[in-house]
């Protein structure tokens, strides 16, 4: 595997597990308050939510999501080189600014500013994924994180900042899952390059 410094294979569970549970926070958290809705509120919205289900299951849903993302990006940064690893540092900061996110409210100080920061990180994050994944032939990888950031690109600027928000974080998701799956078989793909290694040598 590329720029491969030793298996994460027990970390892509983590990644994957941290997609589920915000995608479950997130539909459920709306579901509970009908004056959220998808392209006209911002997600942080929910966590200023007169309904204190979905306020609480925003919260504590982004401070659990932020944790997992924390421990994935640790163990892609230790397990890979080069770009790779660099995506494994910017998410490992992008679940940092995610708990920022539930532990300070939408309207409150610093808001704005952490919420941001947690895009930039993810959008560089995948970046630096889907290039190294490109490099590495892995080509459907590579393929979701261009998805995920031109489709974001086109609803931000063409639709809403709200819906391009919500295309983000939904591609994002998706594209965690993809991450998630390639660092669980990153075992088997370890051993077959050095397989090939060998008889080639």
């Amino acid at each position: 595997m590329n720029g491969e410094k030793r298996s994460a294979a027990g970390f892509g569970a983590i990644g994957i597990a941290a997609a589920f549970i915000f995608a479950v926070t997130w539909v459920v958290a709306a579901a509970a308050d009908p004056s959220w809705i998808l392209g006209s509120s911002s997600i942080s919205d929910l966590g200023v939510s007169d309904v204190n289900l979905t306020k609480d299951l925003f919260k504590y849903g982004c401070i659990i999501t932020g944790a997992f993302v924390m421990i994935y990006g640790a163990g892609k940064a230790y397990a890979y080189k080069s770009t790779e690893c660099a995506s494994g540092i910017l998410l490992f900061f992008a679940g940092i600014m995610l708990i920022l996110i539930g532990l300070i409210p939408s309207g409150q100080t610093y808001h704005k500013s952490v919420a941001i920061l947690f895009f930039i990180f993810l959008v560089f994050a995948i970046l630096c994924a889907g290039y190294s994944d490109g490099m590495a032939g892995r080509m459907l990888n590579a393929a979701a994180a261009a998805f995920v950031i031109a489709a974001a690109g086109m609803a931000f600027f063409g639709i809403s900042i709200e819906m391009g928000e919500a295309i983000m974080v939904a591609g994002a998701l998706g594209w965690l899952v993809c991450d998630g799956i390639k660092l669980m078989v990153s075992k088997t793909i370890e051993a077959s390059d050095k397989k090939v290694q060998k008889v080639e040598a």
